[in-house]
């Protein structure tokens, strides 16, 4: 119950901003109660948020946004559209590869996203770094594909140099729990590495 109101909040709050006036209170509780609906009528929805997006957790660090990614690219959004499965809305989004960070990917190919309507910060022809989670073919989609690990947590914007998430649709609270991570492109990349390196070292956990 808790991880679930927990996904409604940040729900909530993602879709419809943050915001101190009572109308847009009130628009963000509707907002809520609709998708608490959609929660209730659909069985699997819970499940859908859970697993396939991977929202519910706070990542903080590239670190810890490392440990939780099957790949970490950086690519071009060549393509995206909106789609509805079982009364909720995702965004698809295809992404070319320029430069493979980790995991098993090459450059030139290209792969497709899934995150929750709300839950995407990306624009077409946008270059990006994307901390992504496989998902083999399901309901949602018909091939395997991948989401942006904690929604917009796994979703860096280059700029120039530079790199960073987009939290400015948050309020300044929510942005100490979800920080930009603004930094320059080779540090992130740096910083992906050697969490990836260190991840790779450590030894297997015993089942004895």
């Amino acid at each position: 119950m808790m991880r679930k109101m927990f996904f409604l909040c940040v729900i909530g709050v993602l879709l419809m901003g943050t915001g101190c006036s009572s109308a847009l209170e009130a628009q963000q509780a509707k907002r809520t109660e609709i998708v608490k609906a959609s929660i209730k009528q659909t069985p699997s929805a819970d499940s859908i948020i859970q697993h396939a997006l991977g929202i519910g957790e706070v990542y903080p660090s590239v670190e810890s946004l490392s440990k939780a990614s099957s790949i970490i690219i950086q690519g071009v959004v060549i393509h995206r559209n909106t789609f509805q499965s079982e009364g909720i809305a995702y965004i698809k989004f295809t992404v070319k590869v320029t430069k493979a960070l980790s995991g098993e990917i090459q450059v030139g190919e290209t792969v497709s996203f899934i995150t929750l309507l709300g839950f995407n910060t990306m624009k077409t022809s946008e270059k990006i770094i994307l901390f992504g989670r496989y998902h083999p073919k399901d309901s949602l989609l018909s091939k395997d594909y991948y989401t942006s690990v904690g929604g917009f947590q796994g979703q860096f914007h280059i700029k120039g140099n530079r790199a960073k998430r987009i939290t400015s649709h948050l309020s300044a609270t929510d942005q100490k729990t979800f920080p930009p991570l603004e930094m320059k492109l080779s540090l992130l990349t740096t910083k992906i590495k050697k969490a990836k390196k260190t991840i790779n070292k450590r030894p297997p956990v015993s089942t004895n």
